[in-house]
């Protein structure tokens, strides 16, 4: 991935660096006589990858909640969770994740009575595949004192029956009522639960990982507690950055915590960034759109969370202080106004040097593409959507035309826009090499191609999951590419991604994974490759 696309026989790693790049023969002889010798045999090194949106906190969590991905009915949730809650004293929270209401046979989301057969002994959280919704069933309904006269929170939504009595889904900040009410996790937890969710990203070949909302999860200030201790003991097997959600930057500003300046090794963990929501999920309907999702008439655009004039004031109060923003946005609708805040911020050009972002900017336009490059925007494209959802995109969310437009990569590169990719876990599962894949395909889940002209090559794509990623994080001259000076972390892949078709290389094997140098991950002890 280095900028004269070369590639070379060996790299030397020293004290967790690249020291060289070239011949063997070379390697070898600057190499101390003990150093461990890695044999690829045929197979391919490239810079780790690097997962620029990305929640390991909540994939933390996730990894130790009923995991209902594969319910393909409400029976099929009710069923599993049930199983839980037989394992689990009375009284106590029975959690579940993942449902996605679209595979269900019912075409619908679980509600309290749903969630009542499988218990009303124990209070039930059940969080919908986007992590933009969930349904609780009637005892968290008690638990938490939400009633017909509750009103619904201003940035979220509680479903309702025809008497006004919340039906137990939850839209949007809404699950705020209820989450609160969960056992607060301790250091223990957030620490048991991040090394957890390190250990499945660096199968993935992943070595370094940006929690793109730091507080989410409802760790608040432990969760800052964990990714600070992170950078002074070498516990975590990955490197760790974060963006910090608006109100717990705030907390952490005030002296909260450990505060924003960490201590220890900022190469293991640091944070690097603001963040911000200014909508919801496509999926769920709750993206703000221009014009309506398909075959609709109502108004998609109140989707926006923030008024223009809260959104501007929180994007200012973190620029003026000299951090980088990171805004969430899926409709074009809340492209504009996110771009609207930067440039009314940045329009001096600090915007460009702060490289403020557009996280997923999902449906964007060539008016909005055109505004991103002339303002030096970065973007971090959830690339994965065209698989995971672009068949149900086309014919039920927004449409073929818009469809065959989203996360439009090609027309990003054509404008010199910088831009990384994405999975979202535990959204989507860590899979580099399928978002890499995708990217170049469009192939959606069904074997269809959606967009062709949105296509890129290859090599651009694995630059997005490597060197452009770590672009976006101001770490480009540490991390990325495989050059002198920087970062020993590297993947083995069983075959070279530009030798095999677009589509298989969702299907190359993860051999090993090496942090600073270190083999942190190997499969089937890495296929021999330690002599």
């Amino acid at each position: 991935m280095a900028d004269d696309r070369s590639q070379a026989e060996a790299v030397l790693i020293k004290d967790g660096v690249i020291d060289y790049v070239g011949s063997l023969r070379e390697a070898r002889r600057r190499a101390p006589k003990d150093t461990a010798s890695v044999n690829l045999k045929g197979r391919t090194a490239l810079p780790g990858f690097i997962e620029s949106h990305t929640h390991p906190f909540a994939f933390g969590k996730a990894l130790e909640q009923v995991d209902c991905r594969h319910c393909r009915s409400i029976d099929d949730i009710v069923a599993a969770l049930r199983e839980r809650a037989e394992a689990t004293p009375e009284g106590e929270w029975v959690l579940g994740c993942t449902y996605d209401d679209m595979l269900l046979a019912e075409r619908r989301h679980p509600t309290r009575q749903d969630l009542d057969r499988v218990s009303e002994r124990h209070p039930i959280l059940l969080m919908h595949i986007s992590v933009h919704a969930a349904a609780v069933n009637t005892q968290a309904l008690r638990i938490a004192g939400v009633t017909a006269d509750t009103p619904d929170p201003g940035d979220g939504r509680l479903e309702r029956e025809a008497d006004g009595t919340p039906n137990g889904v939850l839209w949007e900040w809404a699950q705020k009522l209820f989450t609160r009410h969960l056992p607060a996790p301790t250091a223990d937890d957030m620490r048991r639960q991040l090394r957890n969710a390190s250990n499945q990203y660096i199968a993935a070949g992943v070595t370094s990982a940006v929690e793109a909302a730091l507080g989410l999860a409802g760790g608040g200030t432990l969760e800052a507690d964990a990714a600070a201790l992170a950078a002074q003991e070498p516990w975590l097997p990955l490197r760790l950055g974060v963006a910090i959600t608006h109100p717990l930057w705030q907390e952490l500003k005030a002296g909260s915590g450990p505060g924003l300046e960490w201590g220890g090794d900022p190469q293991r963990s640091r944070p690097l960034a603001v963040k911000l929501f200014q909508d919801g999920s496509i999926q769920l309907g709750t993206a703000a759109l221009r014009e309506p999702y398909y075959r609709q008439s109502e108004d998609a655009r109140h989707h926006l969370i923030w008024a223009q004039t809260e959104l501007m004031s929180f994007v200012q109060e973190a620029h003026t202080a000299g951090w980088q923003v990171w805004t969430h946005a899926n409709g074009d609708y809340a492209i504009d106004s996110v771009i609207n805040a930067y440039a009314t911020v940045g329009g001096n050009g600090t915007a460009r040097r702060l490289r403020h972002r557009i996280e997923h900017c999902q449906l964007a336009n060539d008016e909005q593409l055109d505004r991103i490059a002339q303002l030096g925007l970065g973007v971090s494209f959830f690339a994965a959507h065209v698989w995971q959802w672009g068949d149900r995109h086309r014919d039920v969310f927004i449409g073929p035309e818009r469809a065959s437009r989203m996360d439009p990569l090609r027309s990003a590169q054509r404008r010199g826009i910088r831009f990384g990719l994405h999975n979202d876990t535990p959204v989507t599962p860590i899979d580099p090499l399928l978002s890499i894949s995708t990217a170049a395909t469009r192939l959606t889940s069904s074997g269809e191609q959606l967009g062709e002209d949105e296509t890129v090559s290859v090599r651009h794509a694995l630059r997005a999951m490597t060197l452009d990623s770590a672009w976006l994080a101001h770490e480009e001259n540490e991390k990325g590419s495989l050059e002198v000076g920087k970062l020993g972390d590297v993947v083995i892949l069983g075959a070279d991604p530009l030798e095999v078709s677009p589509d298989e290389i969702r299907r190359i094997p993860v051999e090993a994974t090496l942090v600073g140098g270190t083999p942190v991950y190997l499969r089937q002890n890495g296929g021999g490759i330690y002599d």
